[in-house]
């Protein structure tokens, strides 16, 4: 028979997933949109190919911000969550947008995805703790 402890630790283990899936979700709800709308402004605006990768570098950015915000709001260890959430997103993310291109590149670039993301996240999750 379980204790009420055991429930409860199960209870909290489930809603820390759940919190964890919605600040994924968020986040790549947010990157589909934000590439969408600037692939827009480039076909409409006639950009330059140089404007694509700093681009790319923000939306990263906004959406590991916001993502770890929603995901450490009233929660606490902001930093270790931020940066854990950060990792995670940016390996579903490589997975996900590698296999819309049809290939698969590791190198260093996704390994400075890693680092940028992880450093956004851990800023992210220290000021989603530390909202009311």
């Amino acid at each position: 028979m379980k204790t009420k402890t055991e429930k409860k630790e199960k209870t909290e283990g489930a809603i820390k997933v759940l919190n964890y899936l919605k600040s994924l979700f968020v986040s790549l709800i947010i990157t589909f949109a934000s590439i969408i709308i600037f692939a827009f402004i480039i076909k409409w605006a006639s950009l330059p190919d140089s404007v694509i990768m700093p681009v790319n570098l923000v939306i990263k950015a906004l959406s590991v911000f916001v993502g770890a915000i929603v995901l450490t709001k009233g929660a606490n260890k902001g930093l270790l969550n931020g940066v854990i959430f950060a990792l995670v997103f940016t390996l579903i993310s490589f997975t996900i947008f590698s296999m819309l291109a049809g290939e698969f590149s590791l190198g260093l670039g996704l390994v400075a995805d890693f680092g940028f993301n992880a450093v956004v996240g851990a800023i992210g999750g220290i000021i989603g703790v530390n909202r009311k």
